[in-house]
């Protein structure tokens, strides 16, 4: 037995968008009252169906407990049998006190699913189960079934909860399946040039970072997000000569590279225009290179012609060029950046954006609580077994009610089995920052980890850094040794990056030596490896020390202090200019 969605809903749908939560909730109180149960709960299901969302809960009583379940299942734990059976049968599935099936929820002697679907296909009339709806009763009751489907008032109020449930389904296979094109748009993009993919991520760190300095909503970020992940997409479609090209573009080339803000809108409005909330995504990233004074591209608008978010991309973009090595240039030094902003303030970028970038590049870079995660974000999983730790590239990709994982390579999945599994950490890159999370992995389907929750694991005694100090580490007795980059130092431990490309040989957990080049002088500093995480091109690893002296570590604070008022004092030599 089960609840059909009629053909002609669509306009329905549309017309009801605004009011679904509370129509479900109103349709469930309806059920509860004419079949005498104590509780009524819509759940809906993901694609894989190894997960069901908890959409409404409606109860008899009023005091009743309202927290009664999270609002995501992972249906591979066995308390949710009844529904993995009901998956399976497609039919409705009765349970009771003392049944051979674990009971959903406490204080219930009886309970049932009813199988909700929708038309799949038009043309077959082939359905898809997208959920269910529960019933549960505190006393012994048995379902009236015979009763229950020749009841044409029950059926058409279930059939009303299953168009309102299809609408709910419609917005997150919309931004599920936007966001998996994204991923394989970035993709795209590292195997035309490897930079453009953590360019595609740093812009969008940076988008992020500037909108919670303007006090933008969750909603506003996402779309900032969205647009900083796709501003560059349009070079899917360019000759990979013409992008990575290091000598000067021709006249022709050049304005073959102008083009790209108008195929990446056509992208980001097949992706998004449908999906409420990112409408304005498109727009915002087809205005990306256009100038404050009116000198930019394609279109030559200027001042408050351009959408002020454009601005913020144009902004980000121009910082991660700046501030990054590329085959034909190297980054800038954070004072030259600076500079760069203060010269261009008012011509190329937006005054107030100017002064936000500055303050954002002087301040030491906090670590981002999960709550303010981007939508998708590049990350690696550390995933800890008795004897072994696996350590997985990839992406994680924020669901709403949980997370996703796709790793970069599936070949990386070999072997994982999540019983023997003891712990399990992320790494995430913002910018020159690495945070670490405490992550509870629920289930692992075909080449998808699925998180429930994320933590912050607050870091050692260090600062982030965003202007480049220089190392070299040495890592053989044969006198083997490398320049580095360190993005992270303090009293206790560094952080420092190499291209992957140089980090094979480079050996972990055993004693090795960096010295720090700071401008004055230089410091030696013995320690080892404890954890590397690859992103991109590039490979980071965490350095801790082993018996540095005093008279060291407040060497190295008193340069990162000296280094800030520099810094300071730089600006208001640029302001002043």
């Amino acid at each position: 037995m089960s609840v059909k969605l009629g053909f002609n809903t669509s306009m329905w749908i549309k017309s009801q968008f605004n009011t679904t939560e509370c129509k479900i909730e109103r349709k469930q109180n309806q059920i509860i009252e004419l079949l005498n149960y104590d509780i009524c709960i819509s759940f809906l299901f993901n694609d894989s169906r190894n997960i069901a969302f908890t959409r409404s809960i409606s109860t008899k009583e009023k005091d009743y407990n309202q927290n009664l379940l999270p609002s995501t299942l992972f249906l591979n734990k066995k308390q949710y049998d009844s529904i993995n059976e009901l998956i399976d049968r497609k039919d409705i599935v009765e349970n009771h006190h003392h049944g051979h099936l674990p009971l959903l929820l406490e204080n219930i002697n009886s309970e049932v699913f009813i199988p909700i679907f929708k038309y799949d296909n038009l043309e077959d009339l082939s359905m898809k189960l997208i959920g269910c709806l529960y019933l549960g009763s505190t006393t012994y009751k048995e379902f009236p079934s015979i009763y229950f489907s020749q009841d044409k008032k029950i059926n058409e109020k279930i059939s009303d909860i299953s168009k309102l449930l299809t609408l709910c389904l419609a917005r997150f296979e919309q931004i599920s399946d936007a966001i998996n094109m994204i991923d394989i748009f970035i993709d795209i993009l590292e195997q035309k040039d490897p930079y453009l993919s953590n360019h595609s991520y740093n812009v969008a760190n940076w988008c992020r970072e500037i909108g919670m300095e303007l006090g933008f909503s969750k909603d506003e970020l996402n779309e900032l997000t969205f647009a900083g992940l796709l501003h560059d997409v349009g070079k899917t479609m360019i000759d990979t000569k013409i992008l990575n090209k290091s000598s000067e573009l021709t006249e022709e080339e050049y304005e073959i590279i102008k083009s790209h803000p108008i195929y990446s809108e056509k992208v980001g409005k097949n992706l998004l225009n449908h999906i409420e909330g990112l409408e304005d995504v498109s727009k915002i990233i087809k205005y990306h290179h256009e100038r404050y004074d009116g000198k930019g591209y394609p279109f030559g608008l200027k001042g408050d012609e351009v959408p002020f978010k454009s601005y913020i991309i144009g902004i980000s973009d121009a910082i991660d060029a700046m501030l990054t090595d590329r085959p034909y240039s190297r980054a800038k030094p954070i004072n030259i950046v600076i500079r760069e902003l203060y010269k261009n303030k008012g011509k190329q970028f937006h005054p107030q954006l100017v002064d936000i970038m500055v303050e954002r590049l002087t301040k030491a870079q906090k670590q981002l609580d999960e709550s303010f995660l981007n939508t998708i974000g590049l990350s690696s999983l550390i995933i800890s077994y008795e004897e072994s730790v696996t350590i997985i590239e990839g992406t994680l990709m924020d669901m709403n009610n949980y997370y996703i994982f796709k790793p970069i390579k599936e070949s990386s999945l070999k072997g994982i089995e999540l019983s023997k599994i003891t712990d399990v950490e992320m790494v995430m890159k913002n910018l020159n920052n690495l945070s670490c999370y405490e992550v509870k992995l629920e289930d692992l389907v075909e080449d998808t980890f699925f998180i429930s929750s994320i933590k912050l694991i607050p870091s050692s005694n260090t600062f982030n850094l965003l202007w480049s100090l220089e190392g070299i580490l040495y890592w053989s007795s044969i006198g083997g040794k490398t320049p580095i980059e360190i993005t992270r130092i303090g009293g206790d431990a560094l952080s420092f990056c190499l291209h992957d490309n140089v980090a094979r040989d480079i050996p972990t957990g055993k004693p090795l030596k960096v010295k720090v080049l700071f401008e004055e002088f230089d410091i030696d500093i013995t320690g080892s490896i404890v954890k590397s995480y690859n992103f991109g091109p590039y490979k980071y690893y965490d350095f801790y020390y082993t018996n540095i002296p005093d008279n060291k570590r407040d060497a190295i604070y008193r340069q990162l202090f000296k280094k800030q008022i520099e810094l300071r004092k730089a600006i208001s030599e640029y302001r002043l200019d």
